[in-house]
């Protein structure tokens, strides 16, 4: 009874791989959404885009891809998208079509519909291992940091404190203690404009940051944003991305930092009928629905579900207009969002909450000159302190002096990152933001305060396109590489080893399976290095049988039965395979923890290689060895050229 259990271990777990692999070979649907405003178009410039879809489609996708459409591409749909079904729909044949027909379709909302083992086992979570740039093409773009401009910015931003501080220093009707405060002052902004390499990487590590952002807010496949410390630039590799201009323009149209004051706790012309504020409407209409019927959606949800489905940022904003006249929310007042982990700092940032602000910006960017997160060693935690520039200074404490008790609202682009409470007029142009931060919080909070006042100019110095036909062609050189090796392989154990080389060739095959579908969980980006750590797996993973079965075979050399044999084979490889697979998973591991790019994809490949293949040579093949000379009567092996028969059978 025993045993059977341990038979469903392996069966058990070839069943979950093939499951979690099924998306990558399924046939899938994608809705190509069309443009709203195309339908408002004349009928002559509908009908030419119609046609040059029709015929970009007729050459491209049918019959090369064996993908259908509905309706006809030169028919414009009743619904809002046609309907794409077959296999490997790739994103870069998504963006491709996108921009090759950018006045018909909207790529922002172009949806790859889940099959049934994404949508009822992960939630609609995406289960296909992605392609990297190297595989379906795309575009890298090298962009350098222009330390000479931010260095005479950043000089310009202190230039009137400077001013001040020099005459403060040379003031003789001032005591010493005064005048040595102003010199340390002067020495310690001066050791501002001091560029060293550590500095220019926290300033890369900002900028880094934006783009990141920038990116992911523009919906675009598996950007991979990278600094390059020697040539103090910044790398962005873009698969499935072909248009130029337009990721340029993503690129350095960051977001805007913005401070606005939040709605006043009483509103004197407020027509809540007496109920208090109009954030009291939205948390009071919040509670309850919750409280009446827990299967309602309340707004936040139904905000936070258009947020997941990334369906762009007009629908967003739309949203949020509608809220703004369900709730009568004034001309003066904007609706935005909370944004926030919640309680778990690992969680994804999403909107959490809504606040309303006035439209009038108290201060921008341009006011803020510093920021850097602190710890607290009262609290246990971290806050942020910043520093503005002179004309902000005077800005804040007015801001702060007339509005105690209010909350200040940190905008980032639409979303508000942060709103702390005004705690009295704050002076000096020093301040800071407690809060119960993680680490990881204040680093971007400080960040985001910092992103307006010290932008890092930034000069393309190397732009490079890998068209999706090379990328086709890496992929198929790589898919040989790997079934030759596959192949050789199995035909060596097959011939060396015979009937014990077809377990070791079983043990393969099970793990090259495992191997897949942990990629595809973990959402794996495969690219060529990726390829050659599965190609070195599949070695690997025939080695450790080697050694085994070289054990048996002086076992069974000694006169030992088959059965002992086996059993003390498996028994004294153990520990050697484990040493040797525990060398090299350690070095992988330190190459996907000090390395990036190409040197981590290989070396995730390697180290779940290493686990997999431990599972399927020690346990899966010792399995179907007990199996075949305990169950089914096995009495002889033939391992190498010359059958080995034990003395006493």
């Amino acid at each position: 009874m025993k045993s059977a259990q341990w038979i469903l271990v392996p069966i058990l777990v070839v069943a979950a791989s093939l499951t979690l692999l099924y998306p990558n070979f399924a046939t899938r649907e994608l809705e190509l959404a069309i443009r709203k405003e195309f339908r408002d178009l004349p009928e002559e410039k509908k009908k030419a885009a119609l046609e040059s879809f029709s015929e970009r489609w007729k050459n491209d996708y049918d019959p090369k891809d064996a993908w259908k459409i509905e309706p006809d591409p030169g028919v414009l749909p009743d619904a809002d998208y046609y309907l794409v079904t077959g296999r490997f729909i790739t994103s870069a044949k998504i963006n491709q079509l996108s921009q090759e027909n950018q006045e018909l379709i909207l790529e922002p909302k172009n949806k790859l519909r889940p099959t049934w083992v994404e949508k009822y086992f992960f939630g609609e979570r995406p289960l296909t291992i992605k392609l990297g740039l190297d595989l379906q093409g795309g575009m890298r773009v090298v962009l350098k940091g222009d330390f000479e401009d931010y260095a005479s910015k950043l000089r310009d931003s202190y230039a009137k404190e400077i001013e001040n501080l020099n005459k403060k220093s040379e003031d003789k009707n001032l005591v010493e203690k005064e005048r040595q405060e102003a010199k340390d002052r002067l020495a310690e902004i001066e050791s501002y404009f001091t560029l060293n390499p550590s500095r220019k990487l926290i300033e890369l590590e900002k900028a880094k940051l934006i783009i990141d952002n920038r990116l992911t807010n523009q919906n675009l496949t598996e950007p991979q944003v990278r600094i390059q410390k020697d040539q103090d630039s910044i790398e962005v590799s873009l698969p499935g991305v072909s248009n130029s201009s337009q990721i340029l323009d993503i690129i350095r149209n960051t977001e805007t930092v913005e401070y606005r004051l939040k709605e006043p706790a009483r509103d004197p012309k407020s027509q809540s009928d007496g109920r208090g504020t109009y954030q009291t409407l939205i948390d009071t209409e919040e509670n309850r629905l919750v409280a009446e019927d827990k299967r309602e959606q309340t707004d936040i949800v139904k905000f936070q579900n258009i947020i997941k489905q990334k369906i762009g940022k007009d629908e967003q904003d739309k949203f949020l207009v509608t809220l703004e006249k369900k709730y009568n929310i004034p001309e003066k007042y904007k609706l935005y969002a909370l944004w926030a982990r919640g309680a778990n700092p690992k969680a994804p940032l999403l909107p959490r909450e809504f606040i309303v602000l006035e439209r009038a910006i108290a201060l921008d960017g341009k006011d803020m000159r510093d920021a850097r997160p602190s710890y607290d060693n009262n609290r246990l935690g971290y806050f942020v302190s910043f520093t503005l520039t002179s004309a902000g200074a005077e800005k804040f404490f007015e801001i702060t002096s007339k509005n105690v008790g209010r909350q200040l609202a940190i905008v980032w682009g639409d979303k508000v990152i942060s709103a702390p409470v005004i705690k009295g007029p704050i002076a000096g142009g020093n301040a800071q933001i407690d809060g119960d931060f993680s680490r990881e919080e204040a680093v971007d909070l400080s960040n985001v305060i910092s992103e307006g006042a010290l932008p890092i100019p930034l000069s393309v110095l190397e732009m490079r396109f890998i068209g999706p036909t090379l990328g086709i062609e890496s992929i198929e050189v790589g898919l040989k590489a790997v079934l030759l090796g596959f192949v050789l392989v199995i035909l060596f154990m097959v011939a060396i080893y015979r009937l014990s080389g077809l377990v070791a060739d079983i043990a393969l095959l099970v793990n090259v399976i495992v191997l897949m579908a942990l990629l595809s969980l973990m959402g794996f980006t495969l690219t060529l290095p990726g390829f050659a750590g599965i190609i070195l797996t599949v070695g690997m993973a025939v080695d450790a049988n080697v050694i085994i079965y070289e054990r048996i075979k002086e076992e069974l050399r000694a006169g030992k039965h088959v059965t002992a044999a086996v059993a003390q084979g498996f028994d004294n490889a153990f520990w050697t395979i484990v040493d040797s697979n525990i060398t090299t998973l350690i070095s992988g591991i330190l190459m996907i923890k000090l390395g990036n790019g190409p040197i981590k994809g290989f070396a995730i490949t390697l180290c779940w290689g290493i686990v997999t293949s431990l599972f399927t040579s020690l346990f899966l093949s010792r399995m179907i060895m007990d199996l075949l000379v305990n169950k089914l009567g096995v009495t002889k092996l033939q391992i190498g050229f010359k059958r080995l028969v034990p003395k006493n059978v």
